[in-house]
Formats: structure tokens, sequence, C-alpha cells
């Protein structure tokens, strides 16, 4: 456009930028200080007011944030300025560099206030932002005060987490609640905030949660959120959880994994609703507490809404864990495979709903994972489970090459662990020998398993080291693919399995966690034997209770 061009409506509109991203975080009021006194002369300085330092992590680009403050309302005078922060907090301060921070638009709205930022740096840089509120002394009262959950969020010492990634996400649990987004979802006012420091776990909760004692281990480690590398046992072994919460418990206390950043908040809050007492529902694809993950899972229904307020519920000891079937037949499968795997199943893959594939539809995932596995990563889990649960022995031979294959990333060594369970699966259902014993050698030879840990172990190293966290040992990695091989022998459902697990506790050369594991794969070989498979999990569909 010429400097001489008139800006014409259409040329106009052509020049605002594309969509941005956005964030919203609930303010700290632990931090708002208030403004005593009359602000100004003027009447609508004259009410009450507040100032506020809030750290939006690193940032770069443009972002809408959206800052939820239930002493805003649309009549407030909002003052803010934004600047690059000084690492250590925001009591640090702020400085001037080279990046240039602009400030676009302030909005104040009911319960909060909305800014438009631009970043210009090549890479992410902490964002401080300070706010002054004035309220006009004639505005109108504000809403009630929400309900604020104060919470201890504790971490494996192997588990990057900061305070200001457990604050970023318990703000988006109490955004996902307060919002009313559909005429289905019901607005909660309940916001998050961390009580004290992250902590670390204690020395006897392991990284990975593979069996019940493992899990009552980190549920007795006090109350809150506890983080983990990894969680392989929720009600009963799976190979594709990412949290994991009682039904009713009498104060914050649940199980998740680090995740995709924009849903990690969706993982907490909806195993939080397990806390209060609520189950899964599968009438909304888009509920908090429907069993998959999404980033549009955020409606909340009006008994819900009263759980979530409620807070968590008391209930007797021995409370049962979600169940990771999800009301049994009640989730109906998409008719292309590739659609159901591409999902996060929070409590593990519904066995009633992935049993209902057939063989063609294992060799659609079997060319995903022999031919095309990087491009799949993210939800290798839940496509060796579903081929473990459609139990073709055609999927043997793949899903062993697969145990046996040199890339290991943390998704991949998952996905290895979910194989070895969920080949217990497809042993019980096609009787493949050579699955038996692939397993049975796993579990029992500590030397075949550290061969097949060496590649993780690598890798976990570097990575412990970028992230400054402490690495786990290449025994401790490999003797977690031992007891996912002794809990398929359990799944097996085979009286050979089962002799093997007994024979396993006594072994002197297996892992001592191996031998633990054997003492509850034994009882569960024995319920899935007398059970049969598909009365064992619909066992743990109707009742959702610990096997």
């Amino acid at each position: 456009m010429s400097n001489n061009q008139l800006q014409t409506p259409e040329n106009i509109s052509s020049a605002i930028p594309a969509a941005f991203a956005e964030a919203r975080h609930e303010v700290q009021q632990a931090a708002v200080q208030p403004l005593y006194g009359a602000a100004s002369p003027q009447p609508e300085l004259s009410g009450t007011g507040f100032t506020y330092r809030h750290d939006w992590g690193p940032r770069r680009g443009q972002w809408t944030l959206r800052l939820n403050w239930s002493d805003v309302n649309p009549r407030s005078r909002v003052f803010v300025s934004i600047a690059e922060g000084v690492g250590g907090g925001t009591d640090a301060g702020k400085f001037v560099g080279g990046a240039r921070f602009t400030l676009h638009n302030v909005a104040p709205r009911a319960g909060g206030v909305d800014i438009w930022v631009n970043i210009e740096w090549a890479a992410d840089l902490p964002l401080y932002v300070d706010y002054l509120v004035i309220n006009p002394a004639d505005a109108p009262p504000p809403p009630p005060p929400i309900r604020t959950v104060q919470v201890t969020v504790q971490r494996h010492s192997t588990v990057a987490l900061s305070d200001a990634e457990a604050d970023r996400i318990l703000g988006d649990m109490g955004t996902i609640l307060q919002s009313d987004d559909s005429p289905a979802d019901v607005a909660t006012p309940v916001r998050f905030v961390r009580n004290g420091a992250v902590q670390l776990l204690p020395a006897n909760v392991p990284a990975t949660i593979q069996t019940e004692a493992d899990l009552l281990a980190l549920l007795n480690a006090g109350s809150g959120i506890k983080i983990v590398q990894a969680i392989r046992w929720c009600g009963g072994p799976g190979g594709s959880i990412i949290g994991c919460a009682p039904v009713g418990s009498p104060t914050v206390n649940l199980a998740a994994v680090r995740f995709t950043a924009a849903q990690e908040g969706l993982i907490w809050v909806h195993e939080y609703g397990h806390n209060t007492g609520l189950p899964h529902r599968t009438d909304d694809l888009r509920a908090v507490m429907y069993p998959s993950i999404g980033a549009d899972h955020n409606v909340v229904n009006a008994a819900e809404s009263a759980s979530f307020l409620a807070g968590p519920l008391a209930v007797d000891a021995g409370a049962p864990m979600a169940s990771s079937c999800a009301l049994a037949m009640a989730i109906q499968p998409p008719k292309d495979v590739r659609e159901f795997v591409s999902q996060h199943w929070i409590a593990g893959v519904p066995y009633q709903a992935a049993a209902q594939y057939t063989e063609e539809d294992a060799r659609v995932l079997l060319e995903w994972l022999m031919n095309e596995p990087e491009k799949h990563d993210e939800f290798l889990p839940e496509i060796v489970t579903t081929l473990g649960f459609i139990g073709s022995e055609m999927a043997v031979q793949p899903l062993i090459d697969f145990v046996h294959s040199p890339r290991a990333n943390r998704t991949v060594f998952n996905a290895k662990n979910a194989a070895l369970i969920h080949l217990g699966d497809l042993i019980n259902k096609s009787g493949s020998q050579v699955a038996l014993d692939f397993l049975t050698k796993v579990a029992s030879d500590q030397e075949m398993a550290k061969t097949l840990a060496v590649p993780r172990s690598a890798i976990a190293a570097a990575e412990a080291a970028v992230a400054g966290v402490d690495a786990p040992k290449l025994e401790t990695l490999a003797a977690e693919l031992a007891v996912s091989a002794t809990f398929g022998l359990a799944l097996a459902g085979k009286a050979e399995a089962e002799q093997t697990l007994m024979g396993l506790m006594k072994n002197a050369t297996a892992f001592a966690p191996v031998k633990v594991a054997a003492m509850e794969a034994a009882a569960l070989s024995q319920k899935v034997r007398s059970q049969g498979q598909a009365a064992y999990y619909s066992s743990k569909c109707e009742g959702g209770q610990q096997p």
C-alpha cells in the first residue's frame, strides 16, 4: 500500500494479523497488594485498588493472556506494564534486554482481565506483567469469590516439574472448570493454588507405578498431586495409563505423568474429579470425566459441578480405582481403528471397545507399527495395547521385534512395556506359545532384560542431564521390562504361565521387583483363569474395583 492510499474496510481487515496463541491463568491471591486510600480525586479512581505482578512463563510471539481474577469487572480501570523477567521469580524484578515486548490491548471483564502482547525474539523469554487495578467506588460489588483449593504437588526425583509449571497446570485446571463453553457446560467457580514448593516424593515410591503395592506407596505419601515417570497399574495392569486416582478420597490424592502442556490440566482436573467421587461418563464426548483426553473435553454437568465445588469425598478405606474400561460397553468404538488408537485413554485403553476390532483391523495397525512407527510415536502405547486386545497371532512376531528395536525415547519405551503386558492378552486369545516363551524369558532372565533396556538407559541419562533430574539406572529400567512381562504372564490365563509366576517368587536370579510383582501376578492369573478374559475385564468395568 502506498503512503497516500486510503485504507478501505476491505484492506483494513486484510491487515489484521493471523490468529495467535492464547493462554489463561489464575491470579495468585497471596501476591495481590491492596491500594489504601483514594487513588485520585476523580470519582472513577476513588474506589478500591490492587497491584499484582504475574509470571506468565517463557513465551514468544503474539499471545492473548487471560488472567482470571474475581476482583476485576468490566468497569475496573486496569493499567498494565510488561517486560522481560529476571530469573528466580517475580521478586527478582524485570530488565530491558534486546527483545522488544509490546503491549497492544487491555480489556477488563467480569472475573478477569485480558491483554494482547507481542514478544519479538527467536526464543522463549520469561514474561512478567504488572497489573494496577482500581475499582470505582460506585461500581457494583464483585461476584462472590470462587472456591480456592490448596494443592500440594509432589514429583519423583527423575521427573522435571518446576513451581512455575505446576502453577500453570493448576491454573489450567481452574480455567477448565470456570469456563462455560456450551449449553451443556456448567461454569464451576473453583480454582487451584499450589501449597508450598513442589516437593520430592519419598524414596520408597518408585518412578514407575507397576503394582498395587507401588500405587499404595504413592497414595500413602501424604496428600496432593503426585507426578511420576509412568503408570502401569491402576486397578489392574495396563500399558497406556496416564492418570490414576481413587473414586472418592478424603483429600486431594492422585497420580499423573507429564504430558502435552496444553492437556496436563485436563488430566489433573479429571483425576481430581475422581477424588470428589465422580466416575467416568460417556454420554458426552466433551465431558471432563470422559475416559479419554481431548482439547475440548471441558464440559461439566450440574451434578459434576456440585461435586467439584464440594471437593474430595471422604470414603471408607479401600476406595476403588477409576475403571480403565469406562462403563463397560458404553463406549462405541469408531469404525476406523486408526481413529480409536489416536486418542489417549486416561486410565488405559478400554478392553471392551478394543476387543471389538478384527484381524483386518490388526493388519492396519501392524502397517503403522512395522512400516512407519516414527509417524505414530505419540500413540504407540495405544497401538500395541489394542493389538494385544484384538488377539491376532499375526501380531506376535511384530510385537516381539518392536520390543527388541533400538528406538527408545520415553514414549517408545512405554510402548515396549505395554507390548509386554498385553502380549498376555494376545496369548489368552490365540494361545501363542512363541509369545508365552518370550514373556517367560524377559521376566526371568536379567541379562536379556538389561539388553532390551540398554537403548533407553542411554537416552534417559541424556534427557535427565538436560532436565537436571536424576537418571534411572539400567537395572531399574530392565526391572520395569521384566515386571511388565510378569503381568503379561498373569493376563495370559494359562496354567503354564501361572507355574512360571510361582517359580519367579523364589527365583534367586530374578530382579527383586519381579519377585514382589510375581505374588500379585499369580493371584491375578488365578482370577483371569477362573473368570475368563472377557469376564475379568467386565468385572473391572462394572465395579471399578481393584483386582
